[in-house]
């Protein structure tokens, strides 16, 4: 062994100890004494004593954080060139998952009525907390119209009889009055007193607070301008500071230990050995606020006051005799080491009398979210004073103050005020952004990904001395800071074109990018010839800016243009659901990755002669390439503490390998190899999850590293769901979804319950979901729902949430079905999946929080296999990042700024081929034995780019390494087998699950595209928001359609994020098989439009189909649902409830509990003809409750029930009317005569719409007639629904044979009427006289066209008949007409869901007057409430010639029914009163009594 060299001498030392010594014994801080020669975190161990932990301060990479961003280094993704020798199996088995050692014991648990750890619930909407809300600040003006909720006072006061005045006036009238009153009715003399009294007093109260209001203004104006001129004292919070000071004191300094002795350790001088802390106290005495003052004329978020601040801890005056006398000085003791090796003599350096004073502004910027302080500005308004001894030889008795030495002092001051002046002096702030240091997100962290794409610069001025030619390249800078990235030079032009691709991270879009073109000198320094800048939140904005132009300026002169490309890819951030819980983020394969080297420990130490080390690391993204980042050097410790983080993008997470190298710094002589690491990026990714972060270090014989990774996904085309990473489904899975039972109700505190729905998820993507049960804790589904599964692994999750109109769904519970449960594999080409059979279950429903259980769920689930086909995929293409990298415009130059700045390595040490890892390790092993073997199963690629001579200095970039990603070769295995199939053969299956890759799009305004299928209940998917209009999705989804002969497809752009409100710009509808046989054909444009055909928007969407054989239930079929139209022929022997022996009957029909129909009623007859339509749309005729009911007309009394009766029409067939005899009964008289109905069925799919609170329609709404069949031309096409079954054959059975005759149909349906409007001309139904809620048939339907708008003004008559399908029995409702400037409104009829006014308005209209508003109201006590609004097209329906009158039916938004009108209109002729008149002035039904009711017509 090599002996140990000679002790210097320890007097310095000796003296230094007896001074701590001294300080000790007085009792009153701690002061910290270290050994020399300990670590950081035995020095940080040390000072916390006491405490249960200190965390040693994180360093952060100043370069990169005052650069605002950094160019990007990519992980290609690019097959590993050497084997990992890590997975994530290694990183250490006895940690769980919170952290804590799988030994440890078991936490207590809470007892009953201990506060919970969780977030607090929601306040309530309607609670009015805060003085914002109580007073009403943030309530929007009204709108125009709305002025009727006002009050009284507000529509007939002006501002003018605001006032005490006013109040005073109206106590003297009401004194006058009140004893006029007393007089008049004889009242005595105590009542008069008793209001006397009563007015006085009012009086005197209102005088006194009238003077105490003006007395306290006048003293708050006077205190503001005492406070702007002069100072005040802030005793209060010295005496504070004076007591407190004592406690925080030891904290504070272990704090400025564990962080600054080890920045002094990275930051050694080359000519030292190393510099130590071994001695730190800042005193007994606080530091004071001698005085402040405030400046209250600033904005209302803006605080701005001026500190007088001193810390003199050797001033005695101001403290005690005792307090002295137990004082003890700031004191630092620093060990600096001189010389190298074995040859080191320790010398301490004493630095005390520290003392400092100043005037500081301080401006604070408040906000209301925590910490409610978002901006701290800080600067000095004249320079400081300070003041020190140092000592750097001799200790406190013998030491020579350096500050006597003439000009040093001075010159040291000046050197800091120069330093600090730019930074926070007058008129220079020091801004401290609370909000980003509160929130947990390191300040240096990326916010996305900026591409940018220069492409060339055109006459651009040269600098050259003589005039030569220059050689420009451009220099990439934020805010003109450091430098990020640069171009290659181009040599010799005044027009450089370089298409080059550089991938920046950027930290914020409120700076600039700055384009800096420099002339390349070879032998000088480069010049600058201008720069061009670009406001990076112009990107908020479109995130896509193409084809930019700006011009290079210099000293205020354009010195050319410089022509780009920016394209901003921002993070994925995860959105706060019910309770704070963060939804989880989709995966991706692009993303950036925050890599943090925390430390290592146990290095081997026989690499180094001395036993100790100087330990730094480089990270690489391939073996043997050039290094990503390069942390700090430490000298002298096996156990260094790096804490460096460093990020790069990723391409493509699954096959991106991480590399660590720890090297030995040997300064001038070669650096040696200590050990290395190599972790595939998804093993690191799992470790974080699992708490495991200690890697075992292979090439040595002990040591271990420790690590972490954060993948913070990118939104880039392809990345969520693209084609590269579909896998055909195996299969889909039938949940029939039943009922719920006892569920959580979330709606408690507002007095409702929960509006429940089951959506079904796969990998976090939603594939199905229910229809909304509204205000139901029990609710009953019954509704069978498909979804697609590719893995027997896969899992799906089953959840039951509470539906939100307005915010988004919270969860009720969950649970989960296996795939694997349900299905196996078997040995057949054309089916490798079979079933295991149903699976009939009740599971408990599992809260968020823990193992809470809440609730039932019964559902039925069954597997149903789908047919293997060949080549189910799309043709892929890279994403931007390796287009870029393809094109040979990704290439970045290598780092040579940072070999400045670190010293090169001396001769490179290669990382081995194929070392594996020999065991796991865990944090709590003392010693780890390395690997020293490897294997061949990799190979090293150590060949670095080539860079240009010269060109590379002064840079800050790193090299970019890519390649393709090859295919997986499992996938390509399954894509070659399967079954071949035609596309004919593939269209004559009925049922399947649809594939569509939604590519791209040219938007009207940025917006996602949502895919719905067949009655658009829900979404089957929706891709994300686009971050342009010119929109690049790469999106892959799916949908399951269960009748493809009649199925529909929408597409539609929603302009809301998933789960907000609605907010449909556009849309398109088209037959589902004309749609595929197009878009199966390659990619395929379509165009959405609004209602009024405008705003046109293209998307590209390819599609494939995979069948998938079912058996339909009945009620599953759309022959289930669609238009029944009943006409009422007449009745016999209908009971005579008169004395006469006869009745007058009536006759109503109701689906569901709903009334849609009502008869004419006919007099004194039993056996009434009645010779009346109606149609009504049927959700399902199966599961339809459709009832007539007789009663017989009373004039003054209730009508009388005289018979009822149930109709069957599921047996019906379809496009076939048939009559029928319905026989009426009687709970008491038995049979009571027969009705004879005419019926006929028309298959329609009807739309549903979730409505406010998930109300939507019972009946809904027809959305088309099925393919191009007329009405009465389907006979015998279509079976009745009984006849539903055995795999489609023979349900809809069509003539191929013809079909394929015929010409083929466009992938667009014809074009129809809007759906919220369809009219039909007066008199074409036979229903006219109804009750105002028939829809018109097919064949008098009139489809709406182009306007035809009158050219002279005329006389519109609006009739409002009726309403049906309105939310909720227990309303009043009433109709409110506006057109132009007039407004009519309808009385108010009964409670009912289907009211009837039939009451005439008229008005005047013309080219000015094109639309009609009608409210729908529901009549209140106090505040009427809307229950919805309709908007009708004049124009569309009436002309001014031919077709002058209309029945309407419009569909009510932000509310659910339709709503009966009736349109006549007349140029220039009045056509009846001008005001409105009752269903009562229309021709009388029968013969008038003298208790009949008319209404005098206005004169």
């Amino acid at each position: 062994m090599a002996s140990q060299p000679a002790q210097p001498s320890q007097a310095p030392q000796i003296q230094v100890n007896g001074i701590v010594q001294d300080d000790q014994k007085k009792n009153s801080v701690a002061v910290h004494q270290f050994d020399p020669n300990a670590t950081p975190a035995e020095k940080a161990a040390s000072a916390g004593k006491g405490r249960d932990e200190l965390k040693s301060a994180k360093s952060i990479n100043d370069a990169e954080q005052s650069a605002g961003g950094k160019e990007a280094t990519i992980a290609a993704g690019a097959k590993p060139a050497m084997a990992p020798t890590v997975n994530a199996a290694s990183a250490g088995k006895d940690v769980k998952a919170d952290g804590t050692p799988a030994n440890s014991p078991p936490q207590p648990q809470k007892m009953p009525g201990e506060e919970v750890d969780g977030p607090a619930p929601a306040i309530p909407d309607w609670y009015k907390v805060g003085w914002r809300s109580v007073g009403g600040i943030d309530v929007p003006e009204l709108q125009e119209g709305d002025e009727k909720t006002k009050s009284v006072l507000d529509m007939y006061l002006g501002e003018q009889f605001y006032g005490a005045w006013y109040h005073n006036a109206a106590i003297i009238f009401f004194a006058v009055f009140a004893t006029h009153f007393l007089t008049v009715f004889r009242f005595g003399w105590g009542w008069l007193m008793l209001v006397l009294a009563t007015c006085a007093t009012y009086y005197s109260t209102s005088m006194w607070r009238v003077r105490r209001r003006a007395r306290d203004d006048i003293q708050r104006e006077l205190l503001k301008s005492r406070l702007i001129s002069e100072h005040e004292t802030a005793d209060w919070i010295n005496n504070f500071l004076d007591r407190f000071w004592l406690i925080y004191e030891p904290v504070l300094s272990a704090t400025v230990v564990s962080s600054v002795d080890q920045i002094l350790s990275s930051n050694t001088p080359a000519f030292l050995d190393s510099i130590r802390l071994s001695t730190f106290t800042l005193g007994t005495k606080a530091p004071r606020i001698d005085k402040v003052r405030t400046f209250p004329r600033t904005a209302e978020d803006i605080v701005t006051m001026d500190w007088g601040l001193s810390f003199t801890p050797n001033d005695i005056s101001d403290i005690t005799p005792r307090e002295a006398a137990k004082k003890v000085n700031p004191k630092i003791v620093l060990d600096i080491k001189v010389g190298k090796g074995l040859a080191t003599a320790g010398m301490p350096i004493l630095l005390e009398d520290m003392s400092f004073s100043g005037l500081l502004r301080i401006r604070l910027k408040l906000m209301t979210n925590f910490p409610h302080v978002q901006v701290v500005d800080i600067s000095f308004l004249e320079k400081p004073i300070f003041d020190y001894v140092l000592k750097p030889i001799g200790g406190e008795t013998f030491g020579f103050d350096i500050g006597h030495i003439p000009g040093l002092s001075a010159f040291i001051r000046d050197m800091v005020h120069s330093n600090l002046g730019p930074m926070m002096y007058d008129p220079n702030v020091f801004t401290l952004n609370l909000e980003q240091l509160l929130s947990g997100t390191p300040l240096d962290t990326a916010i996305g990904v900026l591409q940018v794409t220069v492409h060339s610069a055109r006459a651009l001025k040269g600098t050259k001395i003589g005039g030569g030619t220059p050689d420009p390249y451009v220099s990439l800078s934020i805010n003109n800071r450091a430098e990020l990235a640069k171009t290659k030079v181009k040599t010799s032009t005044y027009n450089p074109t370089w298409t080059e691709t550089k991938f920046l991270l950027i930290n914020s879009l409120q700076e600039s990018l700055v384009f800096t073109v420099f002339d390349y000198n070879e032998h000088r320094k480069d010049s600058d010839m201008g720069a061009a800048t670009f406001d990076l939140s112009r990107l908020q904005e479109d995130a896509t800016q193409e084809g930019l132009v700006e011009k290079i300026l210099r000293d205020g002169k354009e010195k050319g243009e410089l022509r780009f490309d920016a394209n901003f890819y921002p993070v994925l951030k995860p959105q706060k659901i019910d309770g704070g819980k963060e939804e989880t983020l989709p995966e991706t394969k692009v993303g950036i990755v925050r890599l943090t080297l925390h430390q290592a420990k146990d290095l081997d130490h026989t690499k180094s002669m001395s036993g100790e080390l100087n330990p730094f690391a480089k990270i690489l993204l391939k073996a043997n390439a050039p290094p990503i980042h390069t942390t700090q050097r430490f000298k002298h410790t096996n156990n260094p503490v790096w804490e460096a983080p460093t990020e790069f993008l990723c391409s493509d997470k699954a096959s991106t390998v991480v590399t660590v190298k720890v090297i030995d710094d040997r300064d001038f002589l070669k650096d040696p190899m200590v050990g290395y690491v190599s972790i595939r990026l998804e093993d690191l990714l799992k470790a974080k999850v699992d708490a495991k972060d200690w890697w075992p270090l292979s090439g040595c014989k002990t040591g271990r590293v420790r690590m972490s990774a954060e993948w913070k996904p990118l939104n880039m085309a392809g990345s969520l769901h693209g084609a590269d990473q579909y896998v055909p489904p195996i299969g889909v899975v039938r949940l029939w979804l039943q009922k719920a039972t006892d569920l959580k109700n979330v709606e408690a505190t507002l007095g409702g319950k929960s509006d429940p729905y089951v959506r079904v998820q796969v990998n976090n993507i939603t594939m199905g979901r229910t229809e909304v049960v509204n205000n139901n804790l029990n609710p009953e589904w019954d509704q069978i729902v498909y979804i697609p599964v590719h893995s027997l692994r896969e899992v799906l999750f089953l959840e039951a949430m509470d539906y939100q109109h307005l915010t988004k769904d919270r969860s009720l519970g969950s649970t989960e079905v296996k795939v694997a449960d349900l299905a196996k594999e078997v040995d057949d080409p054309r089916y490798p999946y079979s079933s295991n059979g149903k699976k009939t279950t009740v599971d408990p429903l599992r809260l968020d929080k823990g193992n809470t259980y809440k609730g039932n769920i019964h559902y039925v689930a069954e597997f149903v296999p789908a047919i293997a086909l060949k080549n189910v995929s799309f043709e892929t293409s890279p994403n931007e990042l390796q287009k870029a990298v393809d094109e040979g415009a990704g290439e970045i130059i290598p780092d040579d700024a940072q070999a400045e700045n670190v010293p090169k390595d001396n001769g490179r040490e290669d990382v081995p081929e194929g070392v594996t890892a020999r065991r796991p390790i865990n944090e709590d092993s003392a010693s780890v034995k390395g690997s020293q073997k490897g294997s061949t199963n990799g190979s090293v690629n150590g060949n670095a780019q080539d860079t240009a001579k010269g060109h590379t200095k002064n840079a800050k970039s790193t090299d970019t390494m890519m390649t393709n990603a090859t295919a997986d070769t499992t996938n390509a295995a399954q894509a070659s087998r399967g079954v071949e199939m035609s596309k004919q053969e593939l269209l004559s299956h009925q049922s399947g699950v649809i594939v569509f890759n939604v590519r791209s799009g040219n938007l009207d305004q940025k917006a996602r595209l949502e895919v719905l299928l067949d009655d658009g209940y829900w979404p089957a998917f929706s891709t994300v928001r686009a971050r342009s209009t010119n929109a690049q999705w790469d999106h892959v989804g799916e949908g399951f359609i269960k009748e493809l002969d009649f199925g529909r497809v929408w597409l539609r752009l929603n302009e809301n994020d998933e789960g907000d409100k609605d907010d449909i710009i556009s849309e398109f509808k088209c037959d589902a098989k004309p749609f595929l046989e197009q878009a199966m054909d390659g990619p395929s444009k379509y165009t959405l439009t609004d209602e009024d055909g405008k705003h046109a928007s293209t998307v590209e969407i390819e599609a494939r189909f995979v069948p998938v054989d079912i058996k339909l239930e009945p009620r599953e079929s759309i022959n289930n649902q669609g238009i029944l139209r009943v006409q009422l022929i007449d009745g016999r022997n209908i009971r005579g409830v008169d004395r006469g022996g006869k009745s007058d009957p009536f006759v109503t029909f109701n689906l569901n509990d709903q009334r849609v129909f009502k008869s004419q009623t006919k007099k004194k007859t039993v056996t009434p003809e009645w010779n009346e339509s109606f149609t009504v749309s049927v959700p399902s005729r199966v599961a339809a409750d459709f009832t007539l009911e007789v009663s017989d007309w009373n004039q003054l009394e209730q009508a009388k029930s005289i018979g009822v009766a149930k109709i069957d029409f599921a047996d019906l067939e379809p496009f076939q009317a048939a009559e029928r005899i319905i026989p009426l009964s009687h709970d008491k008289h038995g049979e009571s005569g027969e009705i004879r109905l005419s019926l006929m069925f028309t298959p329609e799919i009807i739309a549903k719409s979730r409505k406010n609170t998930s109300t939507f329609s019972s009946a809904g709404r027809a959305m088309t007639n099925i393919g191009a069949l007329p009405v009465g031309a389907g006979k015998g096409v279509l079976q009745g629904v009984g006849s539903v079954g055995n795999k489609m054959t023979g349900v809809f059975k069509k003539d191929h044979a013809r079909q394929a005759s015929e010409p083929a149909s466009p992938a667009a349906a014809a074009p129809e009427p809007p759906s919220s409007q369809v009219s039909a001309p007066i008199g074409a139904n036979d229903s006219k006289s109804g009750n105002g809620t028939t829809l018109p048939t097919q064949n008098t339907a009139v489809p709406v066209g182009e306007a035809t708008v009158p050219n002279e003004t005329g006389q519109l008559r609006v009739t409002v008949l009726g309403a049906k399908d309105l939310a909720g029995d227990d309303i009043k409702p009433y109709v409110v007409l506006k057109l132009g400037d007039k407004e009519k409104k309808t009385k108010h009829s009964g409670k009912t869901a289907a009211p009837e006014w039939n009451e005439s308005f008229t008005f005047m209209a013309g080219p000015s007057t094109p639309k009609l508003i009608a409210n729908l109201m529901d009549h209140k006590t106090f505040k009427d409430k809307s229950l919805g609004e309709a908007e009708v097209d004049i124009w569309r329906h009436v002309r001014s010639a031919g077709q002058t009158g209309a029945d309407v039916w419009v569909e009510l938004r932000e509310g659910s029914g339709l709503l009966h009108l009736q349109l006549e209109f007349e140029v220039g002729h009045p056509l009846g009163r001008d005001s409105s008149a009752s269903s009562m002035e229309r021709p009388a039904v029968g013969s008038p009594s003298r208790f009949s009711l008319r209404r005098k017509p206005d004169e």
